[in-house]
């Protein structure tokens, strides 16, 4: 019974994240990638991505119901975000370097509801490609038609 009460839960979750990746993809995040997670409460879980180079974008993580706090900690390409607030759904902003490399990802359950002591998780990222703002570093003299001259 607790096997199947699990991986109903588990199918739900799945679909919550199916439906945030889409909304992602939606605004132009097209590189996605996520997985899925049994965490015990206190105990992390750590674990390297590969998003690429040259990308933007967020990691985030998704708590079943009785996950009431998720820590989300990256690490990489200089780069030590702690998400640490009480949530559920910690969302880290980043962006990528020039060549790709290996990010660690720890996830925590810190609290749960219910007494529980486990429960599944998904982490899972939406990046896209960097946008270049070129600027115009001459300026352009005005045009004697336009300044009446």
């Amino acid at each position: 019974m607790g096997i199947f009460l699990l991986v109903s839960c588990f199918c739900f979750l799945s679909e919550e994240v199916d439906s945030f990746q889409e909304e992602y993809r939606f605004s132009g995040y097209t590189f996605q990638w996520r997985r899925g997670l049994y965490l015990p409460v206190g105990e992390p879980v750590t674990f390297l991505i590969f998003p690429g180079a040259n990308l933007e974008g967020v990691l985030c993580g998704a708590g079943g119901d009785a996950v009431f706090n998720l820590c989300l900690e990256l690490r990489g390409g200089g780069l030590n975000i702690i998400y640490e607030e009480p949530d559920d759904l910690p969302v880290l902003r980043f962006a990528t370097g020039p060549k790709p490399i290996a990010y660690s990802v720890t996830v925590t359950a810190l609290d749960m509801l219910y007494g529980a002591t486990a429960d599944s998780a998904y982490v899972f990222f939406a990046m896209r490609p960097v946008v270049e703002v070129i600027e115009n570093s001459v300026p352009a003299e005005p045009d004697s038609a336009i300044t009446g001259e």
